[in-house]
């Protein structure tokens, strides 16, 4: 009974933190944090912000002393859900087999680097503090065009950044904007192209949601990067709904697509093999 209720009780938590974030300038600090902690749920990523708005680095206990840290003497947990998995239920159907599914949740407990001590972390992960657009961002550029799997082209686009072609699937980018707004352009329309080309999730979106979507993406992934574009995106997102249900799905994605995004830039580049 204690169990269920603890659970019941992050999960009011839950909502009440996703009503909080959502409707307010936290958001704004939220997708910050976000950059940090991509990999985790929705849920998840707003239970530890709720708990712990400083948090940069969490794992559980037992994950912790893998590493050669232990939890200090009366630190405070962070609680999050995990979900219960177990093998679907036969149904004579060759396609069911060896399928898992979801039937539930629980929580679990997990710390932050802060309530640890013991051997020092590697620093792999630290942001590097980037400005302008010298020699690196141009490299940097250059490196994730080739990443993305659409075409890339530089053109005088006016008064625009940039855009997303939705008929002939293309990202357009202006010529003689500097490197580090070419960067953000691009992963702006890089999310438009995942989350509004046709066929996707969101297509039929009004442009008002889909600009504050792509910029919230943008505005994470650049953030992870070591770019702050905090003055410019925070203006550029606005008119988000205040219906919980619609805050938890368009989090949910905004999630999912920077982490896409962030995995992807990660991967190293593929080298051709010659003879």
């Amino acid at each position: 009974m204690a169990k269920n209720k603890a659970l019941e009780e992050i999960k009011n938590q839950l909502d009440q933190g996703i009503q909080e974030v959502m409707t307010s300038k936290k958001f704004q600090e939220w997708l910050k944090f976000l950059s940090s902690f991509h990999n985790y749920s929705f849920n998840n990523t707003i239970l530890i912000y709720m708990q712990s708005p400083q948090a940069t680095l969490v794992k559980g206990f037992n994950e912790w002393k893998k590493d050669g840290r232990f939890v200090k003497k009366g630190a405070k947990a962070i609680k999050i859900l995990a979900p219960l998995i177990r093998k679907k239920k036969e149904d004579n159907s060759k396609n069911q087999e060896g399928k898992k599914e979801i039937y539930g949740f629980r929580y679990v407990n997990i710390f932050d680097v802060s309530s640890t001590e013991g051997k020092e972390l590697p620093d792999a992960d630290a942001v590097k503090k980037l400005k302008g657009g010298g020699e690196w961002e141009k490299s940097l550029l250059k490196e994730w065009i080739e990443k993305i799997e659409i075409p890339v082209r530089f053109e005088d686009t006016g008064e625009a950044n940039g855009y997303f072609h939705l008929v002939n699937n293309y990202i357009a980018i202006h010529e003689e904007r500097d490197t580090t707004q070419q960067l953000k352009t691009l992963i702006h329309e890089y999310a438009h192209y995942l989350l509004h080309a046709k066929g996707a999730k969101f297509e039929k979106e009004g442009k008002r949601m889909k600009e504050a979507q792509a910029e919230a993406v943008a505005y994470v992934v650049m953030n992870r990067f070591g770019y702050d574009t905090g003055q410019y995106s925070f203006g550029y997102i606005a008119g988000w709904s205040r219906d919980l249900n619609i805050m938890k799905q368009i989090g949910a994605d905004i999630v999912k697509c920077s982490h896409q995004i962030i995995e992807m830039l990660n991967k190293p580049m593929r080298k051709d093999v010659t003879a």
